[in-house]
């Protein structure tokens, strides 16, 4: 160090500058790199091109999938009209997202839906129990609606009929099984699942976890990731689960 200068201080340089930046209205503050979404991640290894979104609500989940920088087409299927009209709304400024106003099912036709409080988050063809409105009476059932119902058979000969990296994500109140039996035909070409499963019965005739687990395993999926959906916040118990499944195969 040459005699006379002072020492270097790169904190000193800091402060002076955030000063500086301060004094301008500005707030200058360390960007830490956040890390890349494990679903992200996941989309990226399998290559996903194409993704359903099935129990929609309002777009939702379409809009964390871009967040997290899926680009390739999303397929939107919500039955519930007004419900609906927020996401086609919401669509209709992306070229690659595409809304029906449908529910998915078994077979195609027409159902009763129970449109439920809370922004219609816990509506379902199924029955709800007292598992749900005793410990969240807002989302009590409203109302019932006549819908149209499809197939992912259909939609995957509208939409990808060709390919074998199709994701579904499945958020239908206990009715995801159901949704999954309108598949045989595109199965095969379904790469990944993101699928809402419950741990206490919160539907009636609907299957639990450890009964859903071992059927997704036959059909040659395997577990990737778990994510809590619903959980009480005084107890922390978990209700429901959003569990990521991949076909190891096609990574």
């Amino acid at each position: 160090m040459v005699r006379g200068m002072t020492a270097f201080d790169p904190r000193a340089l800091k402060r002076g500058l955030s000063r500086v930046f301060h004094a301008a209205g500005l707030d200058v503050r360390r960007r830490v790199p956040q890390p890349r979404h494990a679903l992200a991640t996941l989309l990226s290894l399998y290559r996903v091109e194409t993704v359903f979104d099935v129990g929609a609500n309002a777009g939702m989940s379409a809009e964390y999938l871009r967040n997290i920088g899926f680009r390739g087409r999303i397929v939107s299927f919500e039955p519930v009209k007004d419900l609906f009209g927020r996401l086609a709304h919401k669509a209709s400024q992306d070229p690659l997202w595409n809304v029906e106003n449908v529910a998915l099912g078994s077979a195609e036709g027409e159902g009763a839906i129970h449109v439920s409080g809370g922004g219609g988050s816990a509506s379902s063809f199924l029955r709800m129990t007292p598992a749900v409105t005793d410990r969240a009476p807002e989302l009590a059932v409203l109302r019932t609606e006549t819908v149209a119902v499809s197939t992912i058979d259909e939609m995957a000969a509208r939409y990808y009929p060709a390919g074998d990296r199709l994701f579904v994500k499945l958020d239908v109140q206990g009715y995801e099984m159901a949704v999954l039996e309108g598949a045989r035909a595109s199965l095969g070409r379904i790469v990944g699942l993101r699928i809402e499963v419950a741990l206490v019965e919160s539907y009636d005739a609907a299957p639990l976890f450890h009964e859903v687990l071992p059927r997704l395993y036959t059909l040659g999926y395997r577990l990737t990731g778990v994510e809590y959906a619903w959980s009480d916040p005084a107890t922390q118990e978990i209700y429901e689960l959003d569990a990521i499944l991949f076909r190891p195969g096609k990574a």
